[in-house]
């Protein structure tokens, strides 16, 4: 998905007359599109033009693959650049939300542009908003203002919950809250919420219990920019129909005893799941607030092997200057240190936790025949399960992901549920040296970094909060010597046996891994852009399997993290 993803399109109703506005809604066939059909496809012909009178509509890029260029909601226009143009349709548009639409004919359409100067000019200033992003694809995508807090089930207290959220989220900015009154008439929902949003940098709106049916619940549904879904566990059967109007949504799982329900998060497809207990609630509420406003911190690391260890220092440093990263992501290595570090484990124990588990038992040891890998992986599988447990993502105190790269798609593949060690095994499998992971979904998956050694975009284009990036990529092009420097000798001659040459070359394991850097080495100046802060360690005299460096490592970490975040760093630690 772009990291435009997110965008909102800006309206054209808000900047006319109300008398235009009536006349616009009131004029052309009216269409009604449920989540998840499409108002019309690339390549259709562009006969006419439609103006979002309530819902979420999303422009879709389908080819080479699906990428969701921006949202559009109530007051905006969609179709009008074909329209303009005479062409055809350049992509598609489809309803994230169940919505409705008004026709604008093309012989309807020239005359508004001709007649109305007042509409002419608003789509204009919208037309050149959205080129403009569309050309900046670097620029920032602009978060939710609107929040629906909906409970999936009686138990759910979803008025309870929009209550702390907003608490949360006025610590923060202005926010308001908005909630169901059986004395408000329909027509009055959409100017009330219009007023509300004016008003304040934040909008919750709590929905009733009603059920889909309910008109306030399916205008909130309808109008919201993110949609928090509040369960128990066991949602009302009602919803199992509506999963559309909830792909993306942030699910929240109240769950004192009950253990997720694994089917509800396939059906409802989630952006983020978060299960808490009644002691976390008022943590996790907090902590998404700080996410909906742009100050939630993260960090995402890149993979390296054992030079992956210098990400040590950065924690040490993150927590002596006092920063609470809410966020983490990484790979390989990578997402080993990324997701100790957010189960809540201080920078003193994840180094604890690698060093008994992942470095003095040395867990990638199990050699066998070289038919499908140098070795079997069952070690290094029974040292991380002794490392994470059986932690689910879900169940974190913070958020995080790690990503594996797929062999039969060849796309990045996101973990962001499920146990972690689960997700964190394949993201390590280097090509060669350990298996591919097969999966129940037709995967294939081996270690992220060969296609993303520092995926800092599935953390940025949720625009939640500064990045930092630590890359610890290699750069330096050396071939790192190991052992005693007497056997040199024999070393030489053995190479020369085996080579054909002398020369210092690496091992096969650290081939492996050199040539998974080269290959992501685009990706990885790309993230760099993605990136608020980056930190580069200068780990050029740790060789990529010399784990016996983790002191050495650990502190030139430090020294990168103190220089790159000296600069921010108090404007990092204003965030909380």
């Amino acid at each position: 998905m772009d990291r435009n993803a997110s965008v909102i399109a800006p309206t054209v109703l808000r900047s006319v007359s109300d008398a235009l506005r009536t006349q616009l809604e009131d004029e052309g066939a009216h269409v009604r599109i449920r989540a998840g059909e499409w108002l019309f496809r690339e390549g259709d012909p562009a006969d006419r033009a439609y103006l979002v009178l309530s819902g979420r509509l999303e422009v879709v890029a389908e080819r080479p693959r699906e990428i969701v260029i921006r949202q559009v909601k109530r007051g905006a226009v969609v179709g009008e650049l074909a329209l303009l143009s005479y062409g055809a349709r350049t992509a598609s548009v489809r309803a994230r939300r169940d919505s409705e639409v008004t026709e604008l004919t093309r012989q309807r359409f020239e005359s508004l542009m001709q007649t109305r100067p007042e509409f002419g000019l608003s789509l204009v200033h919208t037309m050149a908003a959205q080129i403009a992003a569309n050309r900046a694809p670097e620029a920032a995508p602009a978060r939710a203002r609107t929040i629906a807090v909906v409970p999936l089930d009686r138990a759910a207290a979803g008025v309870a919950i929009a209550d702390e959220l907003v608490l949360a989220l006025r610590q923060l900015c202005l926010a308001d809250q908005l909630g169901p009154d059986p004395d408000r008439d329909e027509a009055a929902f959409a100017p009330l919420l219009e007023r509300a949003e004016s008003a304040n940098r934040r909008v919750v709106l709590a929905a009733g219990s009603g059920g889909p049916h309910d008109p306030w619940t399916d205008f909130c549904l309808r109008e919201a920019d993110l949609v928090l879904a509040v369960t128990t566990g066991v949602p009302d059967s009602v919803w199992t129909e509506h999963a559309a109007s909830f792909r993306e949504c942030e699910l929240l799982v109240l769950a004192d005893s009950r253990p997720i329900n694994e089917q509800l998060v396939i059906a409802l497809h989630p952006r983020e799941v978060l299960v808490t207990r009644s002691e976390t609630r008022g943590d996790a509420l907090g902590q998404l607030a700080r996410r909906l406003v742009g100050r939630a911190i993260g960090l995402v690391l890149s993979g390296g092997g054992a030079r992956a260890l210098a990400h040590l220092g950065v924690l040490d440093e993150l927590h002596a200057a006092g920063l609470k990263v809410d966020r983490f992501g990484g790979t390989s290595m990578g997402a080993i240190v990324s997701g100790l570090a957010a189960t809540g484990a201080s920078p003193a124990e994840v180094v604890s936790i690698l060093q008994r588990h992942l470095i003095d038992s040395n867990p990638s040891n199990d050699y066998m025949l070289p038919a499908y890998s140098l070795i079997r992986g069952a070690k290094t599988r029974r040292a991380l399960e002794a490392a994470f447990g059986d932690r689910r993502i879900e169940d974190l105190p913070n958020r995080w992901y790690c990503v594996s790269s797929d062999l039969l798609s060849r796309e990045l593949v996101v973990h962001r549920t499920g146990l972690m060690v689960d997700a964190v095994y394949p993201s390590m499998a280097i090509p060669g040296i350990y298996p591919p992971q097969p999966t129940h979904g037709e995967r294939l998956l081996v270690d992220g970094g060969v296609i993303d050694n520092l995926p800092v975009e599935p953390m940025a284009r949720r625009a939640e909060g500064p990045v930092i990036a630590v890359d610890v990529s290699l750069r330096d092009g050396k071939v790192t010597s190991t052992g005693r420097p007497r056997l040199e000798p024999f070393k030489r001659h053995m190479r020369r046996m085996m080579t054909g040459s002398e020369r210092p070359v690496p091992r096969l394991s650290e081939t492996i891994l050199r040539t998974i850097a080269l290959g992501s080495a685009d990706t990885v100046s790309a993230a760099m852009q993605h990136a608020d802060i980056v930190i580069s360690p200068r780990v050029d005299g740790v060789g990529l399997l010399d784990w016996k460096q983790l002191p050495r490592a650990r502190e030139i970490g430090r020294q990168a993290a103190r220089e790159a975040l000296e600069p921010g760093l108090a404007e990092l630690q204003a965030l909380r």
